[in-house]
């Protein structure tokens, strides 16, 4: 707690200087106080009472300038980020010249989706005519990622894909009962796919085979 009998506060100041000068001058010959000196005092008075008034009325204008400039600003930076969207949507816009107007943002260039492990543990299991269930192992591939599922069908050389799941398991239907098909699994984390899953063929009898 502060000794000192005059308040820290401006508004406390105030209110105790005014006290003090009407008391003074109530008791001038007790106190040994002339009426020049109360007069100065109270002229300081005044001088502060203007003082607090005008500074009140800056701090209004500039929170006022400060909400008017917030204001323009978003206007300004609105309309701005149209066109920079405009611009980044553009075919052929080189990286040079977004670098010249400084539309790009040093270091906020996404990192690569990582590469997907090789799902694990793929089986196919005949659960009707024509119908085969497959089922792997995500083998630590994170939440998100997508299974493409890929055949080779009949006397084909070549993979086809089939379906795409973010689940462990898949069930192909429509097929010619009895001809061969060979499946594998991949992961794929945005436009990149990693190796494949151990095949499975289907052909009267279900084989889990290694790639190759």
């Amino acid at each position: 707690m502060s000794n000192d009998y005059i308040p820290k506060s401006d508004p406390n100041f105030q209110d105790w200087l005014g006290n003090f000068i009407t008391v003074a001058n109530a008791n001038l010959v007790a106190l040994g106080l002339l009426s020049t000196e109360m007069t100065q005092l109270s002229t300081d008075k005044s001088d502060f009472d203007t003082a607090i008034t005008d500074n009140e009325t800056k701090q209004a204008a500039a929170k006022a300038a400060t909400e008017h400039k917030k204001v323009v600003r978003g206007t300004a930076e609105t309309y701005a980020r149209a066109l920079v969207k405009r611009i980044q949507a553009k075919v052929g816009v080189t990286t040079e010249l977004k670098a010249q107007l400084q539309i790009t943002v040093p270091g906020s260039a996404p990192a690569p989706p990582p590469i997907p492990f090789p799902p694990i543990g793929l089986y196919a299991t005949i659960v009707g005519s024509g119908s085969y269930q497959l089922t792997w192992q995500k083998n630590g591939n994170a939440n998100g990622t997508l299974f493409v599922v890929e055949a080779i069908i009949g006397t084909s050389t070549a993979w086809v894909p089939v379906f795409t799941t973010s689940k462990l398991s898949y069930t192909h239907s429509g097929n010619t009962p009895g001809m061969k098909i060979t499946y594998r699994v991949k992961g794929q984390r945005g436009e990149i796919q990693g190796p494949p899953s151990n095949y499975a063929v289907v052909n009267d009898v279900v084989v889990p085979v290694s790639p190759v």
